[in-house]
């Protein structure tokens, strides 16, 4: 019996080092970044500028030009403003005083279920698991915590082969540095509305608000406010086809979303930046990846307007104290 039981324990050491030894290598192998959270890493200290939101914001904002200000980029793709603030709570302290802080709005952002209960979102949440404390994960679970964490190669899937082998897969800026079609802008646009907006609606047609998003931003303006950031909502540009597209299928949903926004700029007097009809980008398809997401110089021109018209307007009155 003794000798049995010392087998399997030799055999669940084996095993386990066989485990920890194929998973530093993955570790170590894996440059791939698909869901660009190694960039919080390498995170600044005494953010001057930042910004946070969904891809449009991760799409909409590139930095290069602003060498010397400490600028970070924190928004993710299909980040929610909900996550948006937590991702605020857990890295304000990197923001330096008289900052300016950018919150990305667009026409979904105030609307639709909970998060937690739309299909993929476990496998997205997954990231936060790498950029969190487990008190600002939505629906925490300290399973996944370790797959992710520690034993990343368990759950790879077909990507820990191709790491084994030194397959590298594309990177965000590869997709991000292309240029969009006037073909490929009008099929997208379609596309874009019916993953963004239509599926926000229930199934009477009518719109579900969601009050925790809209209290998420809420939150964000009166905090930066109070530590002494400057919070500026902003929404991104997009292409024509886009925002005639999401008035051809839905003639209320600016009603709706301009509502909220003149409704939180008037109780707490935050600026609003709507560059979404900006004749410099609505036509401009060289600055596009598609129909709703600026391309890598793009955003390079886009951040380079913000800092004249928005941040340095008049040199005297800027915004960075």
């Amino acid at each position: 019996m003794k000798k049995f039981l010392a087998n399997v324990f030799l055999f669940f050491l084996l095993v386990s080092a066989a485990t920890a030894c194929l998973n530093y290598v993955y570790m170590k192998l894996d440059k791939s970044d698909p869901d660009n959270t190694k960039k919080f890493e390498t995170i600044p200290s005494s953010i001057r500028v930042c910004n946070f939101g969904s891809s449009h914001g991760l799409c909409g904002f590139n930095y290069e030009d602003a060498e010397g200000m400490n600028c970070f980029n924190f928004a993710l793709s299909s980040q929610t403003l909900s996550y948006d603030k937590r991702l605020y709570d857990n890295y304000k302290e990197d923001i330096a005083k008289g900052a300016v802080v950018f919150i990305p709005v667009s026409y979904f952002s105030f609307f639709g279920n909970d998060e937690c209960i739309n299909g993929g979102f476990a496998e997205k949440n997954k990231r936060y698991y790498r950029i969190l404390p487990s008190g600002l994960i939505k629906e925490y679970d300290f399973k996944t915590d370790i797959y992710v964490n520690t034993l990343p190669s368990l759950i790879a899937g077909d990507k820990f082969i191709k790491v084994m082998l030194g397959r590298s897969e594309d990177t965000f800026d590869e997709g991000w540095s292309g240029a969009a079609s006037a073909d490929w802008v009008r099929s997208d646009a379609e596309v874009a509305y019916k993953r963004h907006i239509a599926y926000r609606l229930d199934e009477k047609g009518n719109r579900i608000w969601n009050r925790e998003e809209i209290d998420a931003l809420d939150y964000m303006v009166k905090d930066c406010q109070k530590r002494g950031y400057t919070p500026v909502l902003v929404t991104v540009p997009l292409m024509k086809e886009y925002t005639d597209t999401v008035r051809k299928n839905d003639p209320h949903l600016y009603d709706d979303f301009y509502g909220v926004i003149h409704e939180i700029v008037s109780r707490t007097n935050v600026l609003y930046c709507d560059y979404a009809f900006d004749e410099r980008f609505i036509n401009n398809y060289e600055w596009f990846m598609n129909a709703d997401h600026l391309n890598k110089e793009g955003a390079r021109q886009f951040v380079n307007i913000l800092m004249d018209e928005v941040i340095h307007y008049g040199q005297e009155d800027s915004l960075l104290q």
